[in-house]
């Protein structure tokens, strides 16, 4: 439903959309997308396997990552700009011709790195191009090189334009549009990298695209090289002091060997040597068993006769002191007799410890103890003598071994001088030719695997495409405005908006009248606003009969009529049975009360009801006009006139009949200067209390409330009051107003009328009438 209120509005928009994009697609250019895939697959490592030292493995660091930085680098495609001479471009319009011509002639471009910005004009003649520039002017015959300044091409034959103009761009500006056009991107999960070109010339972008990737490829193998060679030059110095260093050292050893006879000092030497080596092996061992000895002692100088047992025992398996024959002897003893002493003490029936045999077992024990421990203290003053002994001699050697000539310890530095640099020299003579090898491979750590392929299509979204998503961008948007003009609306639409707005009772719907004719069927009238000064209403003269205003009578199976007869059903239902007057009104001009008021008043005569219709608008009257009747002697006329007169019967001169059996109308009489002397509330309480003996239901067609203040002082003077508002055009505040004003000056709601004469419900979808049924034909 909201589509169709603002349908115009959401086609605008979508509309205007539409064209925007359609004319975005015009305007631009068709780009194209040229790609080459590279892998990092290290070959150059595998051919060098052995011969070339691996970079050290940096955890801080992606190799893809550097690999696409080195792609983006200005370094290489700077040399695609030199390369393909791109600082050179045509210069005319997006649309011109000439600019595409000119590139498509241009051929063996060369612009030098250090050209300055320039434009150069060309003139195309039968038989020569001229171009002229701020370094000069040049002309050369079609097919060969023109040079000016720093810019050299070839156009090989006269283009289908007279002239055209090349732009000498700056390089580093033209190095950023290329960065701008270049997308180099990692493929999730490999090691594999896009390099893709975009550019309206697919040719330039499989150029692009395929050069930055050999450039690229050619720097990184020639920088491996370049490393390799800057290795061997270095290891080949190295190579070189080492061999000379080596050569001095074996001279010197030589001239040494000559003069000094080593061999008889070498000898000596060695028997030293030795003799220092087994003099300082028997110094240990007696130092170890003097050690032991003493430990001996130290244990066995206790007064607890078994542990000084025990230590004797474990002396007797000491390895040191079994050697001494007397100590050994001494030690077995002393085990003898404490194994009779065992044998005497333990056992089923031992011996008591007064018994004569234990005692002296006991005593021999103590007095072969004492004597081992003599017999170990004349072991240790032995050992002492012997180590004394040794240790002068070992003194008296070393004197000797010190005095042996200082030339056998220069003769072995020359030895091992020269077998250093021998193997210093071998390492770096390998490394050498390893490096040597790895300056002749020819290859790096990337590979193409896919060289770019010329584009057949243009990249990006299809022209349908774009005028599809326009469409549906317009569409939304156009909803969008259309819900914000609806938020924003406050003008009443729909029966329920008038309910919540007024809190009245809704009393029907009016949808757009009817008018017929003899020579046509009924129709439905246009819209107000579409329809000409000369064919509205108003135009008609004042003593023709407005027909298309009455439906009620004109055309009583329209829906209009049926609307009406609603409205009167649900007056009835909510008044019951009497005599009532009713005051019509609304609350600005052009909303259609005195239409509602005529017609309601057909209505109820069409139901057998006696009807006054009283035309109280003092400013604007109409009902003479739609009923066809003559203005004056009207209501002005009677509020003048004695209260005798106010008694005529309902066929008086004021009170004229219409031709619609059961109404009368009031017209409104001659129109006074000043309304507010005529319109008295007492003289209107009495007027409207004698016609009500005449008449059952009196219609009192009033002022709009917010322009005359008219409605208000009737209002109280009417049994009930029925505001129509006017769909589309009724402001809710205007609404809620005038209610606020008829409710404060007393008057009684019956309720309100939406009035549709334009057909705004229409736009709702589900608020529209079918009550005509097509009449028989005669």
């Amino acid at each position: 439903m909201l589509l169709r209120r603002r349908i115009g509005l959401v086609a605008g928009i979508a509309a205007l959309i539409v064209f925007v994009v359609a004319l975005f697609v015009v305007l631009e250019r068709p780009v194209y997308r040229s790609t080459a895939t590279v892998r990092l697959a290290y070959p150059r490592r595998a051919l060098t396997v052995g011969v070339e030292d691996l970079p050290a493995k940096d955890q801080r660091s992606d190799p893809l990552l550097s690999l696409i930085e080195l792609l983006r680098g200005r370094g290489i495609v700077g040399a695609v700009v030199d390369s393909l001479a791109l600082r050179l471009q045509p210069l005319g319009s997006r649309f011109g011709g000439s600019s595409r011509v000119v590139r498509a002639a241009l051929r063996d471009v060369r612009v030098s790195p250090g050209a300055q910005q320039d434009t150069l004009r060309l003139t195309f003649g039968g038989d020569r191009v001229t171009a002229q520039g701020l370094q000069g002017e040049a002309q050369s015959p079609y097919g060969t090189p023109l040079a000016v300044g720093s810019v050299q091409f070839t156009i090989p034959s006269p283009p289908s334009v007279k002239a055209g103009a090349l732009a000498v761009r700056s390089r580093e500006e033209v190095i950023d549009d290329v960065l701008k056009s270049l997308a180099v991107l990692r493929r999730k999960s490999t090691d594999i990298v896009d390099v893709t070109y975009s550019d309206p010339d697919p040719l330039l972008a499989q150029r692009v695209a395929n050069l930055l990737v050999r450039v690229f490829q050619a720097r990184d193998a020639g920088s491996a090289q370049e490393q390799a060679r800057s290795r061997a030059e270095f290891l080949a110095a190295q190579l070189s002091a080492t061999d000379s260093e080596m050569s001095i050292a074996q001279a010197e050893l030589s001239a040494f060997r000559r003069q000094r006879l080593l061999g008889s000092s070498r000898d000596k030497l060695a028997v030293e040597q030795a003799r220092l080596t087994a003099l300082d092996a028997r110094l240990g061992e007696l130092e170890a068993e003097r050690s032991v000895y003493e430990s001996f002692l130290t244990k066995f100088n206790t007064s607890n006769d078994s542990l000084r047992l025990d230590v004797a025992r474990d002396l007797s398996y000491t390895p040191e002191l079994a050697a001494d024959p007397v100590v050994s002897r001494i030690s077995q003893q002393v085990l003898v007799y404490r194994t009779r002493l065992d044998s005497l003490t333990t056992g089923p029936l031992p011996a008591a410890p007064t018994n004569p045999d234990v005692l002296g077992l006991k005593a021999l024990i103590r007095s072969t103890q004492e004597e081992l421990v003599r017999a170990v203290r004349a072991h240790l003053t032995s050992i002492g003598a012997q180590s004394q002994a040794l240790a002068a001699l070992r003194s008296r050697t070393g004197a000797s071994f010190q005095r042996l000539p200082a030339t056998e310890a220069e003769g072995g530095r020359l030895e091992r001088l020269v077998e250093d640099l021998r193997s210093t020299g071998d390492r770096i003579r390998q490394d050498y030719k390893n490096a040597r090898m790895a300056e002749a491979i020819s290859a790096g750590d990337a590979r193409v695997i896919d060289w770019a392929p010329l584009p057949y299509k243009a990249a990006g979204i299809p022209p349908w495409a774009k005028l599809g998503l326009g469409l549906l961008l317009g569409l939304l948007l156009g909803c969008g405005a259309a819900g914000l003009a609806e938020s924003g609306n406050s003008l009443l639409m729909r029966p329920e908006e008038l309910e919540r707005a007024l809190n009245v009772r809704d009393l029907g719907v009016i949808p757009p009248l009817l008018e017929t004719s003899a020579s046509r069927p009924l129709r439905r009238l246009p819209i107000p606003l579409f329809i000409s000064a000369s064919r509205r209403p108003e135009a008609a003269s004042r003593g023709e009969q407005a027909t298309w205003e009455v439906v009620a009578d004109s055309a009583p199976l329209s829906s209009a009529a049926e609307a009406f007869r609603l409205l009167y059903s649900g007056l009835l239902f909510g008044w019951g049975e009497g005599q009532r007057t009713i005051l019509v009104t609304s609350a600005a001009p052009q909303e259609g009360k005195t239409v509602i008021a005529a017609n309601l008043a057909v209505t109820f005569a069409r139901e057998g009801v006696r009807v006054l219709l009283v035309d109280c608008d003092l400013r604007r009257p109409r009902l003479h006009r739609v009923f066809g009747v003559a203005p004056a002697p009207g209501l002005i006329e009677l509020l003048k006139a004695d209260r005798a007169t106010l008694a005529d019967s309902p066929g008086g001169p004021l009170r004229r009949p219409t031709k619609i059996a059961g109404l009368w109308l009031l017209p409104c009489g001659a129109l006074p200067r000043r309304t507010s002397e005529v319109l008295q509330p007492h003289q209107l309480r009495r007027l409207l209390d004698d016609l009500s003996g005449h008449f059952d239901v009196i219609i009192l067609d009033t002022p709009p409330v917010l322009v005359s203040a008219d409605a208000a002082l009737l209002a109280p003077l009417a049994d009930g009051a029925i505001l129509v508002v006017r769909a589309g055009q009724t402001n809710r505040s205007s609404a809620e107003r005038a209610c606020q004003y008829l409710i404060a000056a007393g008057a009684h709601f019956l309720g309100a009328v939406l009035n549709d004469p334009a057909g705004e419900l229409a736009r709702y979808g589900k608020y529209y009438y079918s009550y005509g049924y097509p009449t028989p034909s005669d």
